[in-house]
Formats: structure tokens, C-alpha cells, sequence
């Protein structure tokens, strides 16, 4: 370039700079903004923020800091010393002083008493599964009073969260409870220790007495024995999968497997599923939730094909507060008068042979299933069996209902056994024309046998078939004594002539051998 007046520029020097004005370099610093009631200085013209100032110190927030957002120790939460008397101030400081806060500001004591409650407020955690409110308070009552007690549970499962708060009716009385290092409770050591949060956690449900039954389920099912990992489920809608039945109790345990027996391809005729835990813990999270909803609709669960085969079918009419003496057969006669009867039971358990003071009758047909209802309803669910009153009806109350939930498969398979067993295990057979001929003159005598509960199949038959023709064929009257759920062998009394009386047990003896013979037959493989 030939311009005069062109120089070349240096980039590294400010003073060749285009955009540089040296008169900044000696000029005053800028006054600060004027922080107005919002930390900044707005504009006359347009009444912006024209000020940059934070509300707070740059960095991270403090958790406590009211300007960042955080509670901290507002006006609602905190109590002032100068508000409190001196009788309230006094007690505060002894309790604070009793319980290791003698050397804290007046402000620390005072926090720390509001989120106790006048440190009567504890923390316990680490609680077992089965632990409840009820549990809570009946330890906890061994040192005095307990004004509140709430176990966290979650809102849609009903599971506890493993902790809880307990707030005592004095200090003193908390004291005496934090003084003592270990505290077991339901089999398994807790924390427990000063609440350290000033949130209000009494919980006050919308319906108490619905809260009250939800606490006793829990602890009804912490009690039980479960042995097996296996849940029946039903009745299931159509669309429903065993993917969806996993996913479902998926978030009470971890599950095995899960299956869903269609209505085509069983004897119910309805729709039902199956989940295998991987634990027996799961079971009794399931059954702490009193109600389970699958696609929308309302389940039942049971821990045996039994429970749920007979609360599925239609034909059943239910009786509960039966007496100890009525058994099977006698509400097998009584509810003959309404139609056919196909099962009758007084439920029991088939190891030690414990009534459970209720039991089922099913029909063959249905209208005598309607007929028996409609009796109920007329009579009040009354009846009346050998001068024992009980009732019956189409549902079961609901803590039996449980009751029949509670069974498992081990003694579920044993019921279904000898519901379908058509062998009677009593009973009497023969004593016709010919018997009555041969022991005329007195030359009848009885002869009592013991026979193998396993072989009564081979000697009774099915409905007595074989052991009233051996009765008849015999001359004899034969008689089989109910055997005790214990017994490992039944009683025969045979009645007849001395000779007629051999001959009858010549016969049971072939019988038997015939069996026996058969069971050892070689098996060949082609």
C-alpha cells in the first residue's frame, strides 16, 4: 500500500487496537447497584432488573438456608426461647440436659425438642416384615405409656419400609427406653433412637377402622407357617397371561415360574394361575395385601388347589361355627333334604385330625344349590344338627375365608384325596335272611380283626361293593369301626356261626394276597 497514513499493526499491542480506548485504563470503578427490595436496581423507563446481584453467596446451597430454598429454621418450624415460659423453658433444658444436649445453644435444644415432641418421639428401624403397630406397642408398653405408634408402609403393596415412629407419653419413660443397648422385637433387634426429623409423621387414616383390620391381617399372616413357595390365583380373566400374573407379584419376591390353567383344560371350568416364589417370604408379603386386582378385576389368593378349587365353584353352599361333634356325614344327611349331595366336609386338618369349625356341602344339581340358599336367607344362614346350631350360606366370613386360605398343598392334596375317595372308612354291611337264620338258637359270636388302613380299598370297595358281597357270600354281619386319624390300622367286627365267621376272613385273606401278589408282579421293558 502507498497510504501515508497506513501503519502496520501489532496484534500483542493494546495501544494499535482499534477498539482500545486508553482513557479507561485511569477511569473510576462504576458505583455499586442499589439493591431494592428484590436485590436489584430497576429502571425508571422500563422496570427492569438492571442489577446483577445474587439473592446469595455463589456456590453450592445450604440445605438450611432459607434465601436457597431450603427449609431452615423459619418462623413455623422453630420455637422462639423468648416465646416459651420459664416453667417450659426449665423442663425443656432438663429434658435436653437428660438427654446429652446440656451443652447446646438454647436455639439446638429447643429444635430438637419440637422434632421429638418434648423428646418423647423415637425412631425404630430395621423392623422385620411381620412387624405391626400391635407389636410395636406391646413392647414398648413394658416401660410406661405409648401415646402414638405407625409403622411406614407402601401405599399401593402395603409392605413395611422396615421402619417406623413410636412417641411415648413422657420423656422420662423414652429415657429409660434409650438406656438400654439392644431391643428385639418379633425375633429380630431393632434401632431405636431419637427422631431427627421435624416433619409431623402421625398419620391419621381416612377410615380407621379399615386401617385396624389391615393391621391385624398383617399380624395374622406374620404368625402362620409357610413351607411352601406356591400361590393359586383366581378367578382370572381371559386375557390374562403368565407373563402379566409374574409382572403382578413380581414386587412381592422374585419369581420362579408362573403358569394359568385355562377353563377348557380343567375340572373348575374356570380360569386360574399359579406363581412358585423363590422364597416363602413372598407368600406372606401376597398375603399381607388383603385385596390384588389382575387386569382390572379382583382375585382370589390360596396356597392350595383345594381352597381354590372349592372357593371357585358355583355348587357350593359354605357352614361355618360348627361344633366339634358334627362330622362329615352327619352334614351329609341333614343337607340331603334340598337335593343330591356330590361332597360334604367338615374341614379338618388330615395329620392330627383338628376340626376347624367349618366345612361345605356340594350339590350335584343346581337347583338344589338355589333351594339351599333360599332356605338361608329365610332362616337367617341357622341351622340346627344334632341340637348344634351353625350356619351356612354362599360366602364364608372373611377371617374363615382366611383360615381356608392359609392351607397349603401339603395338607390341601390330603383333603382333595379323601373328598374324592368314594371307600367308606365306616360302616355296615350283610345281616339278611341268611344270616338271620344262622345264629338263631344263639349260635352267633363275634370276631374282631385289625386290617391295614392301605388295604381298606382292597377289602370295603368302592361304596362297600366288595365287603358287602363278602358279608353276603359269608352269611355274616360285618361292621367297620371308624380308625382314628393316628391309627395305622381299622377295626372289623364280624358277626355270624363260628364257621361263617372264618369263612369271611378266609375270604378278606385272598383278597389281600390276590393284591399283593399283584403289586409284585415283574415289570418287563420292551
Amino acid at each position: 500500500m502507498t497510504d501515508k497514513n497506513y501503519r502496520e499493526q501489532d496484534p500483542m499491542n493494546p495501544e494499535q487496537d482499534l477498539y482500545w480506548d486508553p482513557s479507561l485504563v485511569h477511569a473510576p470503578p462504576p458505583p455499586p447497584p442499589d439493591r431494592g427490595e428484590f436485590g436489584g436496581k430497576r429502571s425508571k423507563d422500563s422496570g427492569m432488573t438492571m442489577g446483577t446481584t445474587l439473592k446469595r453467596p455463589a456456590g453450592p446451597a445450604n440445605p438450611k438456608d432459607r434465601r436457597a430454598g431450603g427449609p431452615g429454621p423459619s418462623s413455623n418450624t422453630m420455637v422462639e426461647p423468648q416465646s416459651m415460659s420459664e416453667p417450659e423453658l426449665k423442663r425443656m433444658r432438663q429434658a435436653a440436659a437428660t438427654f446429652g444436649y446440656s451443652n447446646s445453644n438454647p436455639g439446638e435444644q429447643i429444635r430438637v425438642g419440637t422434632a421429638t415432641e418434648g423428646f418423647r418421639k423415637m425412631y425404630v428401624g430395621a423392623l422385620d416384615m411381620t412387624t405391626t403397630e400391635k407389636s410395636l406397642v406391646d413392647y414398648f408398653s413394658r416401660w410406661g405409656e405409648v401415646a402414638s405408634c405407625q409403622v411406614i408402609r407402601d401405599s399401593n403393596t402395603g409392605i413395611t419400609k422396615g421402619f417406623g415412629f413410636v412417641t411415648m407419653a413422657s420423656a422420662d419413660t423414652c429415657a429409660k427406653i434409650l438406656s438400654q443397648a439392644v431391643h428385639i422385637v418379633d425375633n429380630r433387634t431393632i434401632r431405636v433412637s431419637l427422631t431427627q426429623t421435624s416433619q409431623n409423621q402421625n398419620y391419621k387414616p381416612k377410615n380407621p377402622k379399615h386401617y385396624e383390620e389391615t393391621i391385624e391381617l398383617i399380624h395374622e399372616v406374620g404368625k402362620i407357617d409357610v413351607r411352601e413357595g406356591k400361590i393359586y390365583v383366581g378367578q382370572l380373566p381371559d386375557n390374562v397371561s403368565p407373563n402379566i400374573l409374574a409382572d403382578h407379584f413380581s414386587q412381592y419376591g422374585i419369581v420362579n415360574t408362573s403358569n394359568v390353567s385355562r377353563a377348557v383344560h380343567n375340572t373348575m371350568k374356570k380360569n386360574f394361575g399359579f406363581v412358585n416364589f423363590k422364597e416363602t417370604m413372598a407368600i406372606k408379603r401376597v398375603l399381607q395385601n388383603p385385596k390384588h386386582f389382575i387386569n382390572g378385576k379382583q382375585v382370589d389368593i390360596t396356597l392350595s388347589k383345594f381352597g381354590m378349587e372349592t372357593l371357585l365353584s358355583d355348587s357350593i353352599v359354605w357352614l361355618w361355627g360348627l361344633d366339634w361333634s358334627i362330622n362329615s356325614e352327619d352334614v351329609h344327611k341333614y343337607f340331603q333334604q334340598y337335593g343330591a349331595v356330590y361332597h360334604a366336609m367338615h374341614i379338618h386338618n388330615p395329620v392330627n385330625g383338628e376340626k376347624r369349625g367349618y366345612g361345605f356341602v356340594d350339590f350335584v344339581d343346581e337347583n338344589a344349590t338355589k333351594k339351599a340358599l333360599g332356605a338361608a336367607q329365610a332362616s337367617r344362614n341357622k341351622f340346627e344338627v344334632k341340637g348344634q346350631r351353625g350356619y351356612f350360606g354362599k360366602y364364608l366370613p372373611s377371617k374363615v375365608k382366611r383360615d381356608l386360605m392359609y392351607i397349603e398343598d401339603r395338607f390341601g392334596n390330603l383333603l382333595l384325596k379323601e373328598m374324592y375317595n368314594k371307600v367308606p372308612d365306616s360302616g355296615n354291611w350283610g345281616g339278611g335272611r341268611d344270616h338271620n337264620e344262622s345264629v338263631k338258637g344263639g349260635n352267633g359270636r363275634t370276631i374282631t380283626c385289625k386290617l391295614p388302613k392301605q388295604m381298606l380299598p382292597v377289602v370295603v370297595g368302592e361304596d362297600g361293593k366288595v365287603v358287602a358281597d363278602i358279608a353276603r357270600d359269608s352269611k355274616t354281619k360285618i361292621t367297620l369301626i371308624k380308625a382314628g386319624p393316628q391309627d395305622q390300622a381299622c377295626m372289623f367286627h364280624i358277626y355270624g356261626t363260628e364257621q361263617n365267621c372264618k369263612t369271611a376272613q378266609y375270604i378278606m385273606q385272598i383278597k389281600i394276597k390276590e393284591r399283593v401278589q399283584k403289586g409284585n408282579e415283574p415289570r418287563y421293558s420292551r
